[in-house]
């Protein structure tokens, strides 16, 4: 007989940041990612609010993947007193260390920013949402699952640790509470689940399934495809005279960037040209992630790629043309990439390339809107830039393979959430869903709403937000 089981939503729920969740019963409690809030200053607010739950109570954190909106608010964990293991796969342990030191190093500087400008003189200073101090506490946490390897933690509960084929490290987390079996997907990329030994792919009493793209349909691209594409806007932007600067998601996705412009280099498609990688961090984080994606391809050895974040800064400050600028964050709502809109936006020369989805209510969002003119850190900067979007280095499965993934992991008995989606993806993936004879009617909780899981059984509402 299984446990009575509680799951709540502290974030991802209604929203596509901000993942948390929480599975309590009497003698247990653990805690599913705990990621920052992206997109409007409303949402981001979120993040300096109360976790819902105390963390000393949690007997283990789980990390799905080491990207901000799954790990960002982990140091605050460590911070308001979390004492349990962080348990995460090998490679996201490796990458999580630059990652969070660098974003630690990014809420630093903006703090800083922030309290320097003339409209906050009179306001209580401005503190960054955690220390390089939190960051080392969280690290310090850090327990490896080996992949499809079960982990006891106790009074009935296990876990074990799925490939999600999103990014390098990226996974689903199955536990097993007595004979309750619950699937949390992460974040799902494209492809064939790999299979873990002797387990069984579907059957489960709940699943938890991210929709970030549950209304959208991309057509697959080949790696030589996006080459040219990426090839043809480093061309116009030469041609022009001006500066390619790309928003770029500081992991994996700068990498793979990186990896197509070094490709297209030795090829002799485009010529040798500075290119600056203005984020925290970005040289540990280039070795960390390369070590598992490919071991053979040092980018740093290449004399014309600038790691080192203050000299990518400070030549930003000049008048720098004729270069490939990569830049944290990837929403534009944070760190280094705001000094270079600044700088490159009133250039007609100059090109912002977006290679990945925009988090409503950002200032990503509005300038693929192109309006005339934006506010950015006290600015008003006028939007002469050319602004495209090239979308091939998106790595989450799109509307049909998450139904295909909910659907390889039928029959599901109990209930099927869906979080870390907008509205329409939400509706739009609850409706497919609704409509497939095999599933279950799908819930899409609130934050803050808390659910009774029981096995073999839909859950059932204990608490609405």
């Amino acid at each position: 007989m299984s446990k009575s089981v509680s799951l709540e939503f502290h974030g991802a729920a209604g929203s596509v940041s901000g993942s948390c969740f929480e599975l309590r019963s009497a003698d247990r409690c653990v805690i599913i990612d705990c990621g920052l809030f992206e997109g409007t200053r409303t949402l981001e607010a979120l993040n300096r609010g109360s976790f819902g739950f105390d963390p000393a109570s949690v007997n283990a954190v789980i990390l799905t993947h080491a990207r901000l909106d799954h790990s960002g608010r982990l140091p605050l964990l460590a911070r308001h007193g979390l004492c349990a293991p962080l348990w995460c796969s090998q490679p996201t342990a490796d990458m999580l260390a630059p990652l969070l030191r660098g974003n630690a190093e990014i809420l630093k500087a903006d703090a800083t920013r922030r309290n320097a400008r003339d409209d906050r003189l009179d306001r209580p200073p401005f503190v960054p949402l955690y220390t390089e101090e939190d960051v080392g506490a969280c690290l310090a946490a850090i327990v490896v699952a080996p992949l499809c390897e079960w982990i006891d933690l106790g009074a009935g509960w296990g876990f074990r640790l799925w490939n999600s084929l999103h990014i390098t490290g990226s996974t689903s987390v199955e536990l097993m509470i007595d004979d309750l079996r619950i699937l949390f997907s992460g974040n799902v990329g494209e492809g064939s689940a790999v299979l873990c030994a002797g387990a069984e792919l579907g059957g489960f009493d709940h699943v938890i399934c991210e929709t970030t793209f549950g209304d959208s349909v991309r057509e697959p691209i080949l790696l030589s495809d996006r080459r040219e594409q990426l090839a043809r806007h480093v061309e116009t932007t030469l041609r022009d005279g001006g500066n390619l600067v790309i928003p770029s998601e500081a992991l994996e996705q700068t990498q793979a960037v990186l990896e197509d412009l070094a490709d297209l280099i030795d090829s002799g498609r485009i010529p040798i040209l500075p290119i600056l990688v203005d984020q925290p961090y970005s040289a540990e984080m280039a070795a960390a992630i390369l070590l598992h994606r490919d071991p053979a391809l040092n980018l740093l050895l290449r004399p014309n790629v600038q790691f080192d974040c203050a000299a990518a800064g400070s030549a930003a400050q000049s008048d720098v043309y004729g270069a490939i600028i990569l830049a944290a964050s990837r929403n534009c709502q944070t760190g280094p990439i705001r000094r270079h809109l600044i700088q490159n936006l009133p250039r007609p020369q100059s090109r912002i390339l977006f290679v990945n989805n925009q988090v409503a209510g950002s200032l990503g969002e509005r300038l693929l809107s192109r309006p005339e003119e934006v506010r950015i850190s006290g600015h008003d900067v006028r939007v002469v830039a050319d602004i495209v979007t090239l979308d091939a280095y998106e790595t989450h499965a799109d509307r049909a393979a998450l139904l295909q993934w909910i659907c390889t992991r039928a029959p599901v008995s109990g209930s099927i959430f869906l979080v870390h989606g907008d509205k329409a993806a939400l509706a739009t993936l609850a409706l497919d869903i609704t409509h497939h004879p095999d599933l279950c009617q799908p819930i899409v909780p609130a934050l803050g709403d808390i659910w009774q899981l029981g096995a073999a059984k839909p859950a059932t509402r204990l608490h609405t937000a």
